[in-house]
């Protein structure tokens, strides 16, 4: 690693890494072409990130941490189970939205293998607000009982699903409707009798 990192240069590694990796895909593309393409020697960024596995993790974990920023802001202890699942559900439409190389390299690495162990770990912990909302629909006995892994599941393939509709809706005055809809057959889907 290198004895004083300049975070500018760190960050432009990663901007360029996924770039090159969301048009060439990860195996395809090279160390050596993303420092050409960042303007320095294959040497540089090997002084920042010792191995490509090293580039995808970190990357992989940064766009983890922004988005889950981003979503935490939306989030209050005061929120229903409903409205918690709500922000988390359009605050990952609208932040994949507005991150659309962030999105499609995630859809690209997520279990594919190309993400080591370690960082899927640490990675996990980002969206702890997942199990938060799903542990208070439960005690508000407002969400069926079924194994919080099977909804933080659900949760996360509906949100990808909405994605894709999304990302090929020309109407962009549909978004709005379309996060609703979605979000109202995931809801119909986990909530309680009589809720």
């Amino acid at each position: 690693m290198v004895r004083n990192p300049s975070p500018e240069k760190r960050a432009a590694f990663l901007d360029t890494a996924l770039r090159l990796f969301v048009a060439r895909g990860v195996q395809n593309t090279s160390t050596a072409a993303i420092a050409q393409e960042a303007g320095t020697a294959a040497g540089t960024l090997f002084l920042y990130f010792a191995t490509k596995q090293d580039l995808v993790d970190a990357l992989v974990l940064k766009i983890g941490r922004e988005q889950a920023d981003y979503i935490e802001t939306l989030l209050d202890p005061s929120h229903s189970a409903r409205e918690a699942f709500f922000a988390i559900w359009e605050g990952s439409l609208r932040w994949f939205l507005k991150n659309m190389d962030a999105y499609h390299l995630i859809q690209q690495v997520r279990d594919s293998g190309l993400v080591s162990a370690a960082a899927v770990q640490e990675s996990n912990q980002y969206f702890m607000y997942y199990y938060e909302a799903i542990q208070k629909g439960l005690a508000e006995g407002r969400i069926k009982a079924y194994p919080v892994e099977m909804i933080g599941g659900f949760l996360y393939q509906e949100i990808i699903a909405v994605m894709k509709l999304l990302a090929a809706q020309a109407d962009l005055t549909r978004q709005d409707e379309i996060i609703r809809q979605g979000f109202d057959i995931f809801w119909d889907g986990i909530k309680a009798a009589g809720e």
